[in-house]
């Protein structure tokens, strides 16, 4: 039994031995391992410092919380007494001092100083003309920060100037505290590159039909020029052509919420975006084609995933007075009352001034649909005229100039025997085209480019079109473009 127990004590020494020399040339990994371990520990104590530490950031929006963000308090060093109250109020001068300590973090505060000297420099200017205890310049700013993302907006309101406000837009991941661009910043939420286009596009055409629908829904004259839709599209041509992904356009506000710093666009005095647009983003419907068109694709026969095909267009009648004008709209009535559930689309009509007083006229007569193939299409309607030697130029026209809609589109145009008097553009992102739809003089056929495919033959029309059916909204407000309303 003692012999055995001896080899047992001599097999288990042998085998200790064996160990240590198989695991010597590992002792580094397991090194690395209890350093990455203790990496993730020590991150992992950053993170939750972040977080315990975040606190209300004084001066700055409400709701604002961070512990890497301070208010400059810039109005100790140049606001006499008589405004100091002014300055401190909410809606006072603010600007944000980044506590970060990173190479970016300086980079912007040294942005932010060239801010405060702007402001100094306004009020020195401005002084003489101070009423009461009013500066007239206002800054302020809002700070988001979680466990990835430090988020800061600033704003800088000059009414001495009559200036739109300047924004300013820092993000910084979080703890290296490195500024990132609207791309690294959607990512941390779970938003892909391609999607942040489609998002802000949604959003602004949801907030342009939101406030037509509050201020413009019964106007009905030739105001309709103003109402916010006919400025849709030309919102989304300027975002097309001027939004990269490498600026800081987006942050995230103080209740975060995805929020685009939009520089706001203003043409002919018509048709404003709120200078921060909120964005939103439906997982569900990620489609960039529209329901009416993807519908009528299918039943056309049309492949709606073909880009050769832009639109559909159908011809709706001709309308030059009370009584003629009820067709179209009876036919158009029938065509809601399947795909958009009655609700009216936007309008483009062709109207110049009129000689006697300011009140335009009707310049065309020809009733159109355009439903574009993507719903947040831009539509633009120019005018055009023969030149001498037979060709067709556009000409300047101040009530369609300045206008473009988006999405379905009702289009009055095309007066001329000879030639179309109206070129229909539609637009989506780097994609353009445009065309000019006509009657033929022989038969009476719509004239249509191949791209754009005729969508007569979508409804039984003789079964659909009820006498008493149209839009008393539409048919008022063409009446009063008539000059009868």
């Amino acid at each position: 039994m003692k012999r055995n127990f001896k080899i047992l004590i001599i097999f288990m020494v042998a085998m200790v031995v064996l160990a240590g020399c198989k695991n010597g040339n590992s002792s580094a990994r397991v090194e690395n391992k209890d350093a990455n371990a203790n990496s993730a520990v020590e991150n992992s104590k950053e993170t939750s410092k972040v977080k315990e530490n975040l606190k209300p950031v004084d001066g700055a929006v409400i709701g604002s919380m961070s512990s890497y963000v301070e208010d400059r308090e810039v109005w100790k060093d140049f606001v006499d007494e008589k405004y100091i109250d002014s300055a401190k109020r909410d809606f006072g001068i603010h600007l944000p001092r980044i506590l970060l300590d990173s190479k970016d973090a300086k980079v912007a505060n040294d942005e932010l100083d060239g801010l405060v000297k702007d402001i100094k420099n306004l009020y020195t200017t401005h002084k003489k003309d101070m009423v009461d205890d009013d500066i007239g310049i206002n800054s302020s700013f809002s700070v988001y920060q979680d466990d990835h993302v430090l988020s800061v907006m600033v704003e800088v309101a000059n009414i001495w100037e009559g200036e739109f406000p300047i924004y300013r837009v820092f993000n910084f991941s979080l703890p290296d505290g490195k500024l990132i661009n609207d791309q690294e910043l959607m990512k941390s939420m779970g938003i892909e590159k391609e999607e942040i286009l489609g998002m802000i596009e949604n959003s602004v055409r949801e907030e342009q039909s939101m406030a037509a629908k509050i201020y413009y829904k019964d106007v009905t004259d030739s105001y309709y020029i103003y109402n916010p839709c006919n400025q849709t599209g030309n919102i989304l041509n300027d975002l097309w052509d001027s939004y990269d992904y490498k600026n800081r356009q987006i942050f995230i506000d103080e209740v975060g919420t995805p929020t685009l710093a939009f520089t706001q666009y203003l043409n002919m005095d018509m048709g404003q975006l709120p200078d921060l647009l909120k964005l939103k983003i439906d997982r569900f419907n990620k489609s960039g084609i529209s329901d009416e068109y993807l519908r009528m694709a299918r039943r056309l026969g049309v492949d709606p995933n073909n880009e050769k095909y832009k639109a559909f267009v159908i011809y709706l009648g001709s309308a030059y007075d009370e009584n003629t004008l009820k067709a179209p709209l009876e036919k158009l009535h029938a065509w809601t009352s399947i795909f958009t559930n009655y609700e009216d689309p936007n309008l483009l009509i062709s109207m110049k001034d009129g000689e006697v007083g300011d009140r335009p006229y009707l310049n065309g007569e020809e009733c159109y649909l355009v439903i574009p193939k993507y719903k947040n299409t831009s539509v633009s309607l120019k005018e055009l005229e023969i030149t001498k030697d037979g060709k067709l130029k556009e000409v300047e026209n101040l009530y369609l100039d300045a206008l473009s809609s988006s999405g379905i589109t009702f289009v009055m145009q095309n007066i001329s025997d000879v030639a179309p008097n109206g070129k229909i553009t539609i637009r989506y992102r780097d994609d353009t085209f445009a065309f000019s739809p006509s009657i033929s003089l022989k038969d009476g056929s719509l004239i249509l480019p191949e791209e754009v495919k005729d969508g007569e033959k979508i409804l039984d029309w003789n079964r659909l079109v009820n006498e008493e059916g149209d839009s008393q909204t539409m048919f008022d407000r063409i009446m009063s473009i008539m000059g009868k309303g």
